[in-house]
């Protein structure tokens, strides 16, 4: 219930103040992962993305890739090496990630997308994650919750075709 509220409640918040005029736009989001293959594989292939050259120089601690999806947000991935401790979520309900809750994209066909989940992402196509139930926003928006290679909540909603609707 709390986390519906919040997502509502972001939800709404980032209409209002995406029809307001700004300086300030959404540029990306940094995910720790598992195995940065098999993540830049997940989102070029479910959310395609374009991989972007990284603009700094390498590091020893950690590999990096950049993906850029086509209204220029970005999603930056990075993996650490030579970590020899292990990520563990042993109480199901607390999150992996301290600060993360999901990310969100806006599709134009949820069933296109859906068949797409099912065709590329060997997680859905194996059994490891269910078949995600679509459910609508307060608009009437379809939406549904993902979760990529590692379990990071992704939270897709469907466009209205109208030119006025918050979601587009």
């Amino acid at each position: 219930m709390i986390k519906s509220f919040l997502l509502l409640s972001f939800f709404f918040i980032t209409s209002f103040a995406s029809a307001q005029k700004s300086t300030v736009r959404y540029n990306h989001t940094l995910l720790d992962v598992q195995n940065l293959e098999i993540s830049v594989a997940f989102y070029t292939q479910v959310f395609q993305a374009d991989t972007i050259p990284y603009p700094f120089p390498p590091s020893p601690l950690y590999d990096v890739k950049w993906l850029k999806f086509g209204d220029g947000t970005e999603l930056h991935l990075s993996q650490w090496l030579n970590v020899t401790t292990k990520v563990t979520n042993d109480v199901p309900s607390t999150p992996k990630y301290v600060g993360f809750v999901h990310l969100g994209f806006i599709v134009i066909s949820m069933d296109d997308f859906l068949k797409r989940l099912m065709e590329v992402s060997s997680d859905y196509k194996s059994g490891k994650y269910k078949h995600p139930i679509i459910d609508k926003m307060p608009n009437g928006a379809k939406t549904i919750e993902i979760k990529d290679p590692d379990g990071n909540e992704i939270h897709v909603i469907e466009a209205i075709p109208a030119s006025n609707s918050p979601n587009r």
